[in-house]
Parts: structure tokens; C-alpha cells; sequence
């Protein structure tokens, strides 16, 4: 009996050690199963990863043809949301729509520290599949909220406010996902063209980020205008919206969604030329001899990336084998590095501006139908100053542009004009309504609305501009699709905090309208001096 128990008891782990054996057993699987769930979710899409490796048209995987792509996702989606938010107070009223935007943009903001991680451990398609879903829940929200709810019932509201804490959940992982995409698009672009200027003995290659940057947001900036004038359609006739306006969103985000798959891993791109040789194929037999030798180089080369996209077929995008506790260091490593602190003041002016421009200036100085054109206006004007800035960055051509530094110097002297001329037109138009004894309200019948449309015009471009100019800078700064989700993602998130604090701040008991607009002008002059200070390098991009 005596060595029977001796035999067990010295075959017991002693207790110290069973416990940092279970800490590290526990460490291991938790790093494990997050890893395995990881890829199992990626991998819920392998059938449509490899149709498209199979059957992708050549035309279909330039980095031009997926930034479209790109673009038509957020069309699509923002179709939708755009105009439920610009109707909120209409269809939910004041006190209810202030709770709902306030849910999405406190959520958007919080979670936009850890989208980085969620992005680059499942990947960017995942990511922005189930953000689109996230958006379609307000809109689900607002159609139950629509059939048997009302402002006295109380379950319907917490579902609307729900519904937006939800979104913004969705909109942190939607728009982490997008910028790493669009930046690793603009990386590949460079990387094709710059093999091409070699192996044609050329110079080196120009920058991309500028051009398909604005490309998608010109898409983007036409959702506004689709969901406007369809929200004109029925919201002239019933404010409140109907059944098959709301399902007709459901629709939308439901078709944003589906594209969010068919949107082509940065690998699998191949350049434009190659598709101009996929079309000359059938001439080839008529070359001499001479032609086939000074372009089977180049074949050569494309021929083998074309093999490596095949073999790739089940490699879908470049995902983080980190923890979850080592993806959040590095994320937080990156928001307190000297570039992003010195640009978070402009980041936060981007998403602090909109407010007082679009709801406070907009509903003080025009009448209702009049609003609708201004925004018209607004966003043509975004479409019109992301192609102009997205070109002139990526312009080094021109010797006196040859240099980045050159070109943000120049990009950001004249948003510091536009800008700070749309500013001092609203001062003007404040200070005069300070004076007049009546509420002046401009009507687009009416040759003094000419004035504060100026504003909104040169606002529109301003915005654009400086978007643009925002994701071509951090597109400088890092390389690597990691480091872009974390860079983007500390933008997002300052300015949601920004847009947050803007929207809390319109009622004019809390800030009146004229400080409102101070506010907003000296964090546009700090934000964008302290920019200054973070220009690219100065090699060419």
C-alpha cells in the first residue's frame, strides 16, 4: 500500500508546474483554433477563388478594371445608407436619428483600433463582405421600424440604434479593408509598370495610388448622386420613405455584397500591355522574324506570371500568422509612430468638416429643394477634384513635378486655397445673417444663391483632394498590406471621431453656428500646417 501511494504521489505534477503548463497549453491552442478559424473562413469562398483564377477574362485583372470594381462595391452600398442617413430626421425623427448616427459613428471609431487585425487575419474580401452585411442590418432596422414600429414604440427604436451600433462595426472593417486593397492595387500597379520601363529600357515608373484612388472615388461620389435622385423620387411623395424603397436598399447592399467576391487578390493582376498582346494574339503569326525576337523577351516574362497566377489558385491573399495580442501591438505601434500623430489632426478636420458644411451651412442657407441641387453640386465637384489631384500626384513627367515632396507641397498649398476661400465665403455668409433682421434662405431660382453655392463647390473639391491626398501619403509611408490596414485604420478611426464630434455638435444651444465653423476652420489650419511637416520622400514614387 505504502509504495503504491508513494508511486502515485510522485507521479502527480506538482501544482506550481501543472499551472504554467496549463498557461501555456491554453496560450498555444488559443493561438491555434484563432488561426484554424482564421483560415476556415477564408477558405468559405475557395469554389469562387478558383472560377476566377480559371475563368477570368485578361481584361478583367488589370489594376484599373478592380479599382472600378472596387468602386461599384461602395456604389452600390452607399447608394443605400447615403440617403437613409441625409433622411434620417424625416423618417425616424430628430431625437432617434441623433441616437442612430450617434451609435455608428461611437462603434465606427472604437472599432477601427482593432479592424487592422481583423483585416489582415481573414483577409480584405472576408473583411468587406461582412462589413457590406453590417450595413445591410440598419436598413433591415429601418424596414421592420417602417412596418410595425413608430416613435412611441419602444422596442423599434433600440432596433434602429442597434442596427447603426451594428454598422459601424461594419463600416470599420469595410473601409480598413478598402484602403490596404486600393494601396496594395497602386503597389502592384508600380511593381508591373516598373518591369515593363526595364525590360523596355525605359526610366523609371510613375506612381499609381494618386490615379486609382481617384478613380474609386469618382465611383463612389456617384452613389450620392443615384441614391439622391432616387430619394427624390420617393421622398418627395412620402417623406417617411415605403416598404419597397427600403427593400429596394436591401437590394443594393445585397448586390454590393456579391461583388465584394469577385474582387481579384493584387497577385493575380497583370498589366494593360499584356492585355494588348492577348488581343494582338491571332497577328503574332505574321510577325518576321525580327519582331518575334525583340518581343520574346517580355512574352517570356508575362507568360511566367501568368503560370504563377494559376499555381496560386489557392492562395487568395497574403494573411497575417500573428496573434491576436501581437496583430493589436503592432496596430498600436503604428498609431503613435511620427507620421500618423502629426497627420491626426488632419484626418479628424476630414470627418469634422462635413457636418457644419452639409447640415448646419446647408439647412441655414437654402431652402429644401434647393439643398438637393447643392449637394448635386457638392459631389459632382468631388468627382471633378479626385481626378484632377489623384493625376497631378502621380504626375513625375514633368520636370518641374519630378519630385513627391514637390507635389504634396503644391497639393496642399492649394487645398490650403480652396479650402480656406469655400471657409472665409461661409464667414461672409454667417456674419451677414448675424446682421439681417430675417433668416436668409437662398432658392436656385434665386442670383444670390451663387454665393454660398460657391462654397459648397469649392468644398466638394477640397474634400476630395484632400481624401485623395491622405491614402496616396500613407500609401508612401508603408509597404507592406499589414502596415497599410493599420495606417488606414488609425485614419478611419480619427476621423470617425472627428465626423462623431461634428454631428454632436450641430444642435446651435450646444456651439452656435459661427463658432462652429471657427472650430472647424482652426482645425483645418492646425491640421493642415502640422502635414507640412510629413511629406513623402524624395524619390520618385
Amino acid at each position: 500500500m505504502r509504495s503504491r501511494n508513494r508511486s502515485i504521489t510522485h507521479t502527480l505534477p506538482l501544482p506550481h508546474i501543472t499551472t504554467k503548463s496549463r498557461r501555456r497549453y491554453k496560450r498555444k491552442t488559443s493561438r491555434q483554433s484563432s488561426l484554424s478559424f482564421s483560415s476556415s473562413v477564408t477558405t468559405m469562398f475557395a469554389a469562387i477563388d478558383k472560377y476566377l483564377v480559371k475563368h477570368t477574362p485578361p481584361w478583367y485583372r488589370t489594376p484599373t478594371v478592380q479599382t472600378s470594381a472596387l468602386g461599384l462595391v461602395f456604389f452600390w452600398v452607399f447608394a443605400a445608407y447615403t440617403t437613409v442617413q441625409f433622411y434620417s430626421a424625416s423618417i425616424y425623427g430628430s431625437e432617434l436619428a441623433a441616437d442612430f448616427v450617434s451609435a455608428v459613428y461611437l462603434t465606427f471609431t472604437v472599432t477601427c483600433l482593432v479592424a487592422p487585425g481583423v483585416v489582415n487575419k481573414f483577409g480584405v474580401r472576408v473583411a468587406m463582405f461582412l462589413g457590406v452585411l453590417c450595413y445591410g442590418n440598419l436598413v433591415l432596422a429601418s424596414l421592420i421600424y417602417f412596418e410595425y414600429g413608430g416613435e412611441n414604440v419602444r422596442w423599434a427604436r433600440r432596433l434602429v440604434v442597434a442596427g447603426g451600433a451594428v454598422l459601424g462595426v461594419g463600416a470599420s472593417a469595410l473601409w480598413t479593408a478598402q484602403g490596404r486593397l486600393i494601396l496594395q492595387y497602386a503597389a502592384r500597379a508600380e511593381e508591373l509598370e516598373s518591369n515593363k520601363n526595364q525590360i523596355d529600357s525605359k526610366g523609371s515608373s510613375k506612381g499609381k495610388a494618386g490615379t486609382l484612388m481617384s478613380i474609386f472615388w469618382s465611383i463612389f461620389q456617384c452613389s450620392s448622386l443615384v441614391g439622391g435622385s432616387i430619394s427624390f423620387i420617393y421622398y418627395n411623395k412620402k417623406p417617411e420613405g415605403s416598404t419597397s424603397l427600403y427593400i429596394l436598399f436591401l437590394g443594393f447592399i445585397l448586390v454590393g455584397a456579391i461583388f465584394t467576391q469577385f474582387l481579384l487578390p493584387p497577385s493575380m493582376l497583370q498589366s494593360n500591355h499584356r492585355v494588348d498582346e492577348d488581343k494582338d494574339l491571332e497577328m503574332k503569326s505574321e510577325q518576321t522574324p525580327l519582331n518575334v525576337d525583340s518581343s520574346s523577351q517580355y512574352d517570356r516574362s508575362e507568360s511566367q506570371m501568368s503560370e504563377n497566377v494559376k499555381s496560386e489558385a489557392t492562395i487568395t491573399e497574403d494573411l497575417s500568422t500573428k496573434s491576436w495580442f501581437e496583430e493589436a501591438r503592432g496596430t498600436v505601434q503604428i498609431f503613435f509612430t511620427r507620421e500618423m500623430m502629426y497627420l491626426s489632426p488632419l484626418f479628424m478636420y476630414t470627418g469634422f468638416n462635413q457636418p457644419y458644411q452639409q447640415a448646419t451651412f446647408g439647412n441655414r442657407f437654402f431652402t429644401k429643394r434647393t439643398i438637393g441641387a447643392e449637394l448635386i453640386i457638392f459631389h459632382l465637384m468631388e468627382i471633378l477634384g479626385a481626378i484632377v489631384v489623384g493625376r497631378f500626384l502621380d504626375n513625375s513627367e514633368k520636370p518641374q513635378y519630378d519630385s513627391p515632396r514637390k507635389r504634396a507641397v503644391i497639393c496642399l498649398g492649394l487645398f490650403v486655397l480652396i479650402n480656406g476661400t469655400g471657409n472665409a465665403i461661409a464667414f461672409f455668409q454667417e456674419f451677414s445673417a448675424k446682421k439681417s433682421s430675417s433668416i436668409i434662405t437662398n432658392d436656385i431660382s434665386e442670383i444670390h444663391c451663387i454665393i454660398p453655392s460657391t462654397a459648397f463647390a469649392l468644398w466638394g473639391f477640397a474634400d476630395a483632394q484632400i481624401q485623395v491626398y491622405c491614402y496616396w501619403l500613407i500609401g508612401s509611408f508603408y509597404n507592406s498590406g499589414h502596415d497599410h490596414s493599420r495606417a488606414v485604420g488609425w485614419y478611419k478611426c480619427v476621423q470617425s471621431l472627428g465626423t462623431a464630434i461634428g454631428f454632436f455638435l450641430i444642435p446651435t444651444q450646444r456651439l452656435s453656428e459661427v463658432r462652429q465653423l471657427s472650430v472647424s476652420s482652426l482645425l483645418f489650419l492646425v491640421g493642415t500646417t502640422l502635414s507640412f511637416t510629413q511629406l513623402p520622400s524624395r524619390t520618385v514614387l
